[in-house]
């Protein structure tokens, strides 16, 4: 495995800790892999030339469904230069679930709805690469939607994909006095409504038609059609890798999406164990990682390795470590790139170094609001050193050719 680079940390300078290895904040990959060199060509070309758009998708489980580090990601990638913001994109309401959710949007509704998620071994419903789906009966519901609870960024969109099941129900978007109707794409899985606007607030009315009939939904992806990066995030409290094999309209929906770089953060649930089984991990790794490339045998993925923790708050728990070591292995298998957080963060019992300092709660599994945001800086650092070392990398080979 090589690092794309060991320069500064960007955005830490004045955040140091002594038991963080901020020189192993890269982001590695296999000696035969170009790394993420496409993506980072790409966001070159959305610079320079004002035009395209990355769309990155980042499925977890309770890290990234609170969606804080996340939110630290995406903001930095789309003020990385002037007008980079692309979108909010994929997103789930995850009130109405009756659960938590991204504090920079704001979710409000109306009807009677029930809720089923990946991590539910005895529900029989279908989801899609969000994990969760919402469902009602009611004759007339709705959801209403603020976009922009973060002032620190302005998200606007113009048309937008409601994922959800097949149904007689009739959707309309709802700006002012005014409605948008749309059709159903039944390959992918979505109705999309076309807007005459911008706009940042949204209303969608579902309308009931059929007496027995019901409406599953399953995400809401907010789209614009300005250059820029898209940074769609997803999770699942309490998720593990058997929780997404159980999403049957996965395949579906990633295709919908159609992400250009993938991260997944998926592995605390699986290391909170006694009896961690490590061929089963390497196993419905491998069943992840296929299902995504057959849809886009063309995505980069970054496989984050999870945070050091403690089992049932007490005891020190090894699993991370071995866990660590699979991810490396189908790092080479497959050609994907690694965030080794575990390492980054200190490695084995480093969680008391962060609990200690404040960064931690006292389940020593999950970040307080302080450590998620460090935590995603410290993703963004790495992820700047390796588009600032395919930059030098594409100066050096330049400066060759014109001697």
């Amino acid at each position: 495995m090589h690092a794309l680079s060991q320069q500064t940390d960007f955005y830490l300078e004045n955040k140091r800790y002594s038991f963080i290895n901020y020189d192993s904040n890269c982001i590695h990959t296999p000696n035969y892999y170009s790394g993420l060199d496409t993506i980072y060509k790409l966001i070159d070309t959305i610079i320079i030339k004002g035009t395209g758009k990355l769309q990155v998708l980042h499925i977890g489980g309770s890290h990234i469904q609170a969606d804080i580090y996340t939110h630290v990601i995406r903001k930095r990638l789309q003020n990385l230069s002037f007008d980079m913001n692309g979108g909010r994109g994929l997103i789930f309401p995850y009130r109405i679930a009756k659960t938590n959710g991204p504090s920079n949007f704001l979710v409000k509704y109306d009807g009677n709805w029930n809720f089923c998620k990946n991590t539910q071994t005895q529900k029989d419903c279908n989801l899609g690469i969000t994990g969760y789906s919402v469902n009602t009966f009611d004759s007339i519901a709705q959801i209403i939607i603020d976009m922009n609870r973060d002032s620190s960024i302005y998200y606007t969109y113009n048309s937008v994909r409601i994922f959800h099941e097949p149904s007689s129900y009739k959707l309309a978007v709802q700006v002012n006095d005014r409605f948008f109707a749309g059709y159903y794409n039944d390959t992918l899985g979505y109705t999309r409504i076309e807007l005459d606007n911008d706009y940042d607030e949204f209303h969608l009315i579902i309308k009931k038609d059929s007496i027995d009939d019901s409406f599953s939904l399953l995400g809401i992806s907010f789209d614009s059609d300005n250059p820029g990066v898209v940074y769609n995030s997803v999770g699942v409290n309490g998720a593990m890798l058997k929780s997404y094999l159980r999403c049957n309209l996965y395949k579906k929906h990633l295709k919908a999406i159609s992400p250009h770089l993938i991260i997944f953060s998926i592995g605390t649930n699986d290391a909170y164990t006694r009896s961690f089984d490590k061929a089963n991990f390497r196993k419905e790794y491998r069943q992840l990682l296929d299902s995504t490339l057959e849809v886009l045998p063309g995505a980069q993925i970054i496989i984050t390795v999870p945070n050091d923790s403690y089992l049932f708050k007490r005891y020190v728990n090894h699993n991370t470590a071995k866990m660590r070591d699979i991810i490396y292995e189908l790092s080479i298998e497959y050609g994907c790139s690694v965030w080794d957080f575990y390492t980054v963060m200190g490695g084995l019992n480093s969680v008391q170094a962060w609990y200690s300092l404040n960064l931690m709660k006292y389940d020593k599994v999950h970040f307080n609001r302080q450590g998620y945001l460090l935590k995603g800086d410290l993703f963004f650092s790495a992820f700047l050193k390796g588009w600032e070392s395919q930059f030098a990398n594409d100066f050096h080979k330049i400066s060759n050719q014109t001697k």
